[in-house]
């Protein structure tokens, strides 16, 4: 086996940042066996597509007859991650799409100079009157938001269905009775309570004193929230009879909402890279949200 492929599996291994080890385990063979690869030894043929397919390359890259990456990058992509370990695979997942961000677009190389990787960019996400700072492209695919900084890292891509944005969206009338809801006093307070505690059901009268609230307005509000499913009831038997409980409905959805409401609200001052090349409207004029109540 050439000296090529001894000095180009050793050479990929570390531009991953893996150790031999680790090579070893997504391959399937020891970390003795890998040293012994890059030392000058011969891999089984038969590992060799497994080898290329680890470090995301072709055979033809792997001989060093071409730097041509693997066209299907999901299986490296996989492996990739799975050799991070648990507790940082969504930042070092957010530093690639925040990575690859300029290209999603034709940009002028002085722009595309300005975008890097999380925490390179930005030491805070706020500036001194707390305004976050956003990034926003806007395609004719889709769009692309997102808060490039070390402390508060948010990617968001929304790629447009085939039949438009609206053809997902829900009826009119949910939205209406869902953001009325929410308008309420002391329903945030209850949402925040929920969601702080663990998943665990509550009584009218707890939440109400939770939040400091009377029992029928605590009743009336998580009523109107259990018709918008934004919590979850079932009933207890006690000794004077059943009784109502409630508990968060969706431990995933709140957080991500809250954060996008607060996107749409910030001020203006927040934005400090923005590019629109997309020429169509953001929602198509033939098909308007639908109205049902």
């Amino acid at each position: 086996m050439s000296q090529q492929l001894n000095q180009t599996i050793a050479a990929l291994r570390k531009e991953k940042g893996l150790t031999q080890e680790q090579l070893g385990q997504l391959v399937g063979v020891s970390a003795q066996a890998v040293s012994k690869w890059e030392k000058g030894g011969t891999p089984d043929v038969e590992l060799l597509p497994v080898i290329a397919d680890t470090l995301g390359v072709t055979m033809d890259t792997l001989f060093g007859r071409s730097s041509d990456k693997a066209e299907n990058i999901s299986q490296p992509l996989t492996r990739w991650l799975v050799s991070i370990p648990a507790g940082e695979r969504l930042d070092r997942m957010f530093e690639l799409l925040a990575a690859s961000y300029s290209h999603l677009v034709d940009m002028d190389p002085a722009i595309t100079d300005i975008i890097q990787p999380m925490g390179a960019l930005l030491p805070s996400c706020y500036t001194g009157d707390r305004i976050w700072l956003r990034s926003g492209l806007s395609t004719e695919e889709g769009f692309a938001l997102g808060v490039f900084a070390r402390d508060f890292p948010l990617y968001l891509l929304l790629p447009e269905p085939p039949a438009g944005y609206a053809s997902q969206f829900a009826p009119a009338g949910d939205y209406r009775a869902l953001f009325s809801v929410l308008s309420r006093e002391g329903a945030l307070e209850i949402l925040y309570y929920l969601y702080s505690r663990e998943d665990a059901y509550y009584t009218v009268s707890a939440l109400a004193h939770r939040v400091g609230l009377t029992p029928e307005q605590a009743q009336s509000i998580l009523a109107d929230m259990n018709r918008c499913s934004l919590v979850s009831k079932t009933t207890i038997e006690t000794q004077a009879g059943s009784e109502p409980v409630y508990a968060m409905a969706d431990n995933s959805g709140l957080v991500p909402f809250l954060y996008m409401a607060r996107w749409f609200m910030e001020n203006a001052k927040g934005w400090y890279m923005q590019w629109n090349v997309r020429e169509k409207p953001t929602l198509r004029p033939d098909q308007p949200a639908n109205s049902q109540d």
